[in-house]
């Protein structure tokens, strides 16, 4: 079946656009943009990512050539869509499924609810937390502040992201939360460090794949995106910590 230009150019940016929405480099949508248009019959791709959009132009056999533009607001985390969008261009490249197979399962991947409902997620923060307090040569009870911290701080990420609020603002509330919870649990139990507890409360929080994204952008010579991305990531940091100073300058009186 002859596939036109439209559908060639239409199935491309959207690989494009769920892989930069749920923290692709660069580089890798990039790639997966370009075997998703040559496997269909694409003669030429040339694509541009950046962290809030995505550029494609395809050419076919007859000659014609057709750019689109995706702007993109809103980015997550979410390794699992971006494995399945590079397993369908394997399959594409492979021939192992069509065109209108491929769409309709893109479609899927961009709708579907993926990930953890929020009590695993509150678990496994917690988790997180406490393995670092560990990490910092805390204590038990040390390490049980930190785990109801972590737990708590993703508690409020969850009623943030709900409520649709400005970017940082849950990373600012959950370092004023890990703070405020490390500060009570000092005064009810003085023996307690809370600097553990505060660390091991703001580790959800910490950005790693967004830097670790920016250090490979930087090195693939993507260096608009990995400034992007790092610029990102600071901003972030920058919203947990200022959170956590607040209470503690606030508490030091």
């Amino acid at each position: 079946m002859q596939i036109l230009l439209e559908q060639i150019i239409d199935i491309t940016i959207l690989s494009g656009d769920i892989m930069l929405r749920n923290g692709a480099e660069t580089s890798r949508v990039e790639e997966t943009m370009f075997h998703v248009a040559r496997s269909l019959g694409a003669v030429q791709v040339e694509s541009f990512v950046i962290p809030t959009g995505v550029f494609v132009t395809v050419t076919d056999k007859t000659g014609r050539t057709s750019t689109i533009m995706r702007r993109v607001h809103d980015r997550t985390i979410n390794l699992d869509r971006i494995a399945k969008v590079n397993e369908l261009s394997r399959q594409l490249s492979d021939r192992r499924i069509d065109y209108q197979g491929a769409y309709a399962h893109l479609e899927q991947i961009a709708r579907e609810r993926t990930g953890f409902s929020l009590v695993p997620s509150m678990l496994a923060s917690g988790v997180v937390g406490g393995s670092a307090a560990i990490l910092l040569n805390a204590g038990i009870a040390e390490s049980m502040a930190a785990f109801f911290t972590a737990l708590t701080v993703r508690y409020i990420a969850h009623v943030i992201s709900r409520l649709h609020g400005v970017k940082f603002t849950f990373e600012f509330l959950g370092g004023m939360t890990a703070a405020l919870i490390g500060m009570l649990f000092q005064y009810i139990w003085p023996e307690l460090r809370p600097d553990n507890v505060v660390v091991g409360g703001i580790m959800p929080l910490v950005p790693g794949v967004a830097i670790t994204n920016a250090i490979r952008d930087v090195i693939a010579g993507d260096l608009l995106s990995g400034l992007s991305r790092g610029l990102d990531a600071a901003l972030t940091a920058v919203a947990v910590s200022m959170g956590v100073v607040i209470i503690l300058a606030v508490s030091a009186y």
